[in-house]
């Protein structure tokens, strides 16, 4: 195969220069990501944003066959990079039509039906790879569009494209995930990589494409963690691994070479969200998230979601379900919800949204910080690198308080130092790997600040972690918030516990058990239970 990009020395051959060749694909080819990320908030972003669009074609995704899938979305990471134009996949029974809703009334973004052929051609591309369903091809595909500037186009697609005016750049069917990393890795971004299965068409492809990034898959094998060990300190790969034996698997991989994860395989939109610039937002809800003035004879508590860090759930189902945000029930009593701090860079405006809609509501950074990682297996200069960047984030993102998961880490105090030396942070609340109520809320202090263990769980087909076990164990437990025994965190499972079920707890509650939202909580631990 004639590799058009092969006759340019790899190592003379700088990461954004590469990404700006345009191998007489079009203009959409000429725009680096580095470069077209130049806005209000870029100085402080630490992921590739696209530019801000003014107009969106907009498909509803399951009008689309796979294939058109694929070139939709890595066309639509193209026409990012520039602004103005582009693509929106839209599911509207998700939250993505509250997102493409917010961009018209809120940005004055303008929407028309879209024709693919037709936004394929004033888009400027000329070129294609080609790529075969079934095969890793599609995730070299995805990769070498970000770094041609030409449109990924499976087989059955060709002789279609062809007729449309594109030319054939590349014919990667016979390529893998490995292939591309040892061929191309020079020319792509270090500081992000995309992990997504094959058999995904359009799921994270705009970012991967927009970015410059690799997308790859490869299980929890060597080569997969030869990729993670190739990245940035404190770099992020975007998507989800292998979880088959456990998230550890690849997690734990990741956090020893000082790399965090966001889940987002089944995320869409990025490019075009990450378009949007905020450069603080500020929570409306649950008064603040101040310290109250303490009733002597009384207990405090919180009530917290679990996998806060979770970006696809949040684009996805988690506004919309009755289980979750969109309860209609929510607002009755403070709830925690987790959040990651990365939407204020991705999708600024679904983070705006969701402080909005926010009434009692009060939201606080998932686990483990800026992505989801174990911090005791963190090299310590990426580890300081994690939180420096954290701090930042939460500050643009008005958020005071972070979650951690990890394995017996919780009396290492010399790690909880390194979140609370920033100002940003006023404490953490720490969940043990399993059970995340094992310390039974146990509080430790670092830099002058709480670290504060789940009391008990929500979580079916758990011990103790029902809702009559959970309403006891809070009716019976200390009455005095000058003691650290005096206040509870309750984390209830997303996955198998709802809104319904936290408020049945809540109906049960003695009347000298307090429901306060979870940073307001950790004020209170701070100011008041001093050790």
């Amino acid at each position: 195969m004639s590799d058009p990009l092969s006759r340019v020395g790899r190592s003379t051959l700088s990461r954004r220069r590469a990404l700006g060749l345009t191998a007489g694909l079009g203009l959409a080819a000429a725009v680096s990501p580095s470069l077209a990320s130049a806005g209000p908030a870029a100085a402080v972003s630490p992921y590739p944003k696209g530019q801000r669009p003014r107009m969106l074609n907009v498909f509803d995704e399951n009008s689309l066959s796979l294939p058109e899938r694929t070139l939709a979305t890595t066309l639509q990471g193209l026409m990012a990079r520039l602004g103005g134009e582009s693509i929106y996949l839209n599911l509207p029974t998700l939250g993505y039509q509250y997102w493409l809703d917010d961009l018209v009334s809120r940005y004055g973004v303008g929407v028309r039906t879209g024709d693919l052929w037709k936004t394929v051609w004033r888009s400027g591309v000329r070129g294609y790879v080609l790529f075969r369903t079934g095969t890793p091809s599609v995730n070299v595909a995805t990769t070498l569009a970000g770094v041609t500037g030409a449109v990924a186009i499976e087989e059955s697609l060709e002789a279609l494209a062809i007729r449309n005016g594109l030319r054939k750049v590349l014919d990667v069917r016979d390529k893998d995930d490995r292939w591309v990393f040892e061929t191309y890795w020079p020319r792509l971004r270090h500081d992000v990589a995309v992990e997504q299965r094959a058999d995904i068409p359009e799921r994270l492809r705009d970012y991967v494409t927009m970015a410059g990034t690799l997308a790859f898959f490869d299980g929890n094998s060597e080569f997969r963690a030869e990729v993670v060990d190739a990245l940035d300190d404190d770099a992020t790969v975007i998507g989800w691994g292998d979880a088959s034996r456990g998230e550890d698997a690849f997690i734990g991989v990741n956090s020893a070479a000082g790399v965090k994860a966001l889940p987002a395989d089944h995320a869409r939109n990025l490019s075009v969200l990450s378009g949007i610039h905020e450069d603080r937002l500020e929570q409306r809800g649950g008064g603040g998230g101040r310290a109250l003035e303490p009733e002597p004879d009384a207990h405090y508590v919180s009530f917290l979601i679990t996998d806060g860090d979770n970006i696809q759930w949040a684009l996805g189902d988690f506004p919309t379900d009755p289980r979750w945000f969109g309860s209609p029930r929510r607002g009755e009593v403070e709830l925690g919800w987790g959040i990651s701090p990365s939407l204020i860079d991705l999708a600024p405006s679904v983070m705006r949204w969701f402080y909005d809609q926010s009434v009692k509501d009060r939201w606080v950074v998932g686990p483990s910080g800026g992505g989801y990682m174990y911090p005791s297996r963190y090299p310590s200069a990426a580890l300081d690198k994690h939180t420096a960047s954290l701090a930042t984030a939460m500050g643009r993102a008005d958020l005071s308080v972070a979650q951690i998961i990890d394995f017996d880490a919780f009396d290492n105090t010399r790690l909880w130092s390194s979140y609370l030396k920033h100002p940003e942070i006023d404490g953490l609340i720490y969940l043990e790997y399993s059970r995340y109520d094992g310390l039974k809320g146990r509080v430790v202090w670092s830099e002058g600040k709480p670290v504060i263990a789940a009391r008990t769980m929500l979580w079916s087909g758990l011990d103790g972690a029902d809702e009559a076990s959970v309403t006891a164990e809070l009716n019976n437990a200390t009455r005095n918030p000058y003691s650290t025994a005096g206040y509870s965190v309750v984390v209830w499972h997303a996955w198998s516990k709802t809104v319904d079920n936290v408020l049945s707890v809540v109906d049960g509650l003695a009347p000298h058990v307090k429901v306060v939202p979870p940073d307001t909580l950790v004020r209170m631990v701070g100011k008041y239970a001093k050790p």
